[in-house]
């Protein structure tokens, strides 16, 4: 493998420190460190360099999940509340929806859970304990009813970490350290936040327009994991040796239970991938080839980690050939045709075309509501709320037809702007609008959702949020919305 031009690279993106690990299931045939491990500083990055995964932890507390299973601790498919009777979350879509939902539905990211949490988030960090964000759980509203489609959340791994911390009596970073870490040699890996912040040898995240940025994180299980090259490659070949016990994990179309099943320039894989509060990285591994590769940085600002596992993936095992067109095609139903969220489904007599970032694909339908572009499947669901699926990835668009943009005045809350704060600094701003009798959300991330009131002060938006004007400040997705003449704007 060459690694030559990877300091060059690194140079031109601003990225300060990298670990990088190839393995197969009983040895490690590359492992290095490049750069340093802080902007500006002369620690350089070595295998035994700390670094924060993000959501690569999720596969950690699933794989944590799965041996409490086989020891009896736990089980997949009661509902949660036998391991937290005081649980409840609040749904739009059906009662007591705690009562049906599983240890399955969390590690899957099916059980209809938000992003974020009241308390401890992305947003806000805080210093409240794990237990209480977990509590806060409670506080959110589901997106969707539960088991009904998946969707990326934080949430459901924390509540699973937190089911093994309940069910344990341990804290939850001492419960995996005993029957996982411990077990597989992995003596610098950890979920403690007092071990990880006395480590010196550890990575400092950065990312732009953060001049400090946490060490500790409240979503524990899903994303508060520190590692280091050399153990995260032994634990990618405890996946490729005990894959058969561990089998439940797979299984899944794009997401099985805590772990993404995907592809790097056409091969088969599985991992994770993780990314925020100055981090970025990729766990993967071939399983079919047996191959396995782990890239760690810290930095946010860069696309380094995914371009460098594909590319070893690529030397090392070759592309696979893609699936062959559908040979068949039916007309479309006109029901399709409309807005999901970043995409637009055109329907044209017998043609249909899949309109992304100004891109128009041609659409083969295979299904009067399902149709191929390319070696990508997609399939129409009615709701609440309405959705688009990509049947083989990870990924549903929500129905979201919104009417043009109009001028208004400012009425109450709604035609203003509203700031959005990361960790205190301003990161965004989003606008509630009122037009033509219809509520939209301008979202900060880009994007604009329909609205419609469920309760006074409640309004539940076509990507299944909530939008809550009963608090102050008022929220959406649990995230803070800080009016632009507030002086905390």
């Amino acid at each position: 493998m060459d690694f030559s031009g990877l300091s060059e690279q690194m140079q031109d993106h601003g990225l300060p420190g990298m670990a990088v690990g190839v393995c197969t299931a009983d040895s490690v045939l590359w492992s290095g460190g490049f750069g340093v491990t802080r902007a500006g500083g002369d620690r350089p990055v070595g295998t035994d360099t700390m670094f924060s995964v993000q959501s690569c932890s999720k596969m950690y507390t699933a794989t944590a999940v799965l041996h409490a299973v086989q020891e009896g601790l736990v089980e997949l498919d009661v509902p949660i509340v036998r391991y937290l009777p005081e649980f409840r979350v609040r749904s739009p879509f059906e009662e007591h929806p705690e009562r049906r939902m599983t240890l399955r539905h969390l590690l899957s990211h099916t059980a209809g859970f938000t992003h974020e949490a009241p308390v401890g988030s992305n947003y806000l960090v805080g210093r409240e304990s794990f237990e209480a964000h977990c509590r806060s759980i409670s506080e959110t509203w589901l997106r969707f009813p539960v088991g009904r489609h998946f969707q990326y959340s934080n949430l459901g791994i924390d509540l699973a970490g937190y089911v093994l911390q309940r069910r344990s009596g341990l804290p939850f970073h001492e419960f995996v350290r005993r029957s996982l870490f411990g077990p597989l040699g992995l003596e610098r890996t950890s979920f403690d936040a007092r071990v990880i912040a006395r480590e010196t040898d550890r990575a400092i995240g950065h990312s732009t327009g953060y001049s400090r940025l946490p060490v500790r994180v409240p979503m524990v299980a899903a994303g508060g994991l520190y590692t280091t090259v050399t153990d995260a490659c032994r634990y990618l070949q405890f996946h490729l040796t005990q894959g058969e016990a561990l089998a439940e994990m797979y299984e899944g179309r794009g997401y099985g239970l805590g772990i993404a099943l995907t592809k790097a320039n056409g091969v088969p894989v599985r991992g994770h991938g993780g990314g925020g509060f100055g981090f970025l990285s990729d766990m993967l591994w071939a399983p079919e080839a047996g191959v396995g590769v782990v890239v760690l940085t810290n930095s946010t600002a860069h696309p380094l980690q995914w371009k460098l596992a594909t590319d070893i993936f690529r030397e090392l095992v070759g592309e696979s050939s893609p699936p062959p067109a559908p040979t068949r095609s039916v007309a479309p139903a006109e029901s399709m045709a409309g807005r999901y969220d970043q995409v637009t489904v055109v329907v044209d007599g017998e043609q249909a075309f899949l309109v992304e970032g100004g891109e128009r694909k041609p659409a083969v339908f295979v299904g009067p509501r399902e149709f191929r572009v390319g070696d990508e499947s997609y399939r129409l669901h009615d709701g609440p709320p309405a959705y688009l699926e990509a049947v083989e990835g990870r990924w549903v668009w929500y129905r979201n037809d919104v009417p043009e943009p109009a001028p208004a005045a400012p009425d109450g809350p709604w035609n203003r702007d509203y700031a959005i704060h990361v960790s205190g600094v301003r990161d965004g701003t989003a606008r509630l609008r009122k037009e033509n009798g219809v509520h939209l959300f301008d979202h900060w991330g880009g994007g604009t959702y329909r609205l419609r009131e469920y309760r006074p002060g409640l309004y539940l938006s076509s990507h299944g949020e909530m939008l809550d004007l009963t608090q102050t400040p008022p929220t959406y997705a649990n995230v803070r919305l800080h009016k632009l003449s507030d002086p905390r704007a």
